[in-house]
C-alpha cells in the first residue's frame, strides 16, 4: 500500500438495467437505484481512487450474488460488506460461505432502513460471534436516535471491530440537526470504534465545498483521530463524475493535516477492511 494509494470506504453498485437480477421484497424501505460496476470504475479512475468497498445494497436484500460476482470480476479493486441478517438462523454459516467465496470484509447493520429488525437483540449474537470469529467489522447504518443503544451494545463487544457509517447521520438528529452527536463522539473512548466520514455532501445544506461540515470534521478528529476515521463517497449518490470529484475533495477544503488526509483517506480502510496491496494497471 503506498501513501498515494485512495481507498472510497463507501460504495454501493448494482447490476444494469435490463439485467434481470431481482430486487428483493425484504427491505421495502431501501433506496431503488441502478449503479452499474463499470459506472464507479469510470468514477474511480477519473478521480484517482485506487480502490474501494463495496457495500451490499439493501435493495438487494440477503440475495448477495450480484456483490460476489463484482469481486470477482475486480479483485484489485474492491473488498465487500455484507449485508447483515440479525434475525436468520441460518446466517452466521451463511456467512461464513461468503467469506470463503470472496474477499467479504465485514457485515452491514441497518436500523436505519429497517428498525423493526432487532439488530442489537439477544437473538443476533451467534451473528456478532460469527463475525468476530471471521475477523469481520461490523458496520452500522443508524442515526443519532439509536447513538445510546449502540453505546451499551459495543460495551458489550469489545472484541468486534465497529465502524459507524456516515457520522451517524447528523442530519437526521431531531433535536440539534446538523451537528455531530455528543452520543457519538463519547463512543471514541472504545477503542474498536472507527468512523466513517462518508456521504458528506449528501448530508450538508450548503453548496461545494460544503462548509457546513468543517466543525464534523474538527469534532471526530479530535475524538477519534485521524488513525480510526475513513473516507467514503457514498457512490452512486454522488450523481455523476462531478459529484464524486467533489466528493473526494471536500476533505482538502477542511482544516486537515497531509499525514491525517493520507490516513483517512487510505490507512485506516486499508486496516480495517484488510484490502489487497494495490498494482496499478486495469482491474482484472
Amino acid at each position: 500500500m503506498t501513501g498515494s494509494t485512495i481507498i472510497d470506504a463507501h460504495t454501493h453498485v448494482t447490476a444494469a438495467s435490463g439485467s434481470g437480477v431481482p430486487r428483493s421484497p425484504q427491505f421495502p424501505n431501501a433506496p431503488m437505484f441502478t449503479a452499474p460496476v463499470e459506472q464507479l470504475l469510470e468514477a474511480m479512475d477519473t478521480t484517482g481512487v485506487d480502490q474501494a468497498v463495496l457495500i451490499q445494497p439493501s435493495l438487494y436484500g440477503f440475495d448477495h450474488s450480484q456483490l460476489l460476482r463484482c469481486l470477482e470480476a475486480h479483485p484489485n479493486r474492491f473488498v465487500g460488506i455484507a449485508l447483515a441478517d440479525p434475525v436468520g438462523p441460518n446466517f452466521p454459516d451463511e456467512l461464513s460461505e461468503l467469506v470463503q467465496r470472496a474477499p467479504i470484509r465485514g457485515i452491514r447493520l441497518a436500523p436505519l432502513i429497517a428498525p423493526e429488525l432487532g439488530w442489537f437483540d439477544a437473538a443476533a449474537e451467534p451473528m456478532y460471534e460469527a463475525a468476530a470469529r471471521l475477523g469481520l467489522s461490523a458496520n452500522l447504518l443508524i442515526t443519532p436516535a439509536v447513538l445510546p443503544v449502540v453505546d451499551r451494545w459495543v460495551a458489550a463487544h469489545p472484541d468486534l471491530t465497529i465502524v459507524v457509517d456516515h457520522l451517524a447521520r447528523p442530519d437526521l438528529d431531531p433535536q440539534s440537526p446538523g451537528t455531530i452527536s455528543d452520543n457519538l463522539l463519547r463512543l471514541a473512548r472504545f477503542d474498536n470504534v472507527n468512523v466513517k466520514m462518508s456521504a458528506l455532501p449528501e448530508m450538508s445544506s450548503r453548496p461545494y465545498p460544503h462548509q457546513d461540515i468543517r466543525p464534523w470534521v474538527r469534532a471526530v478528529l479530535t475524538e477519534f483521530g485521524a488513525q480510526r476515521l475513513m473516507w467514503g463517497s457514498d457512490f452512486p449518490y454522488t450523481t455523476d463524475t462531478d459529484g464524486y470529484m467533489q466528493a473526494r475533495t471536500v476533505l482538502d477544503e477542511c482544516e486537515v493535516g497531509d499525514a491525517e488526509r493520507s490516513r483517512i483517506l487510505s490507512g485506516t480502510a486499508a486496516a480495517v477492511y484488510r484490502l489487497p496491496a494495490f498494482t496499478e494497471g486495469p482491474s482484472l
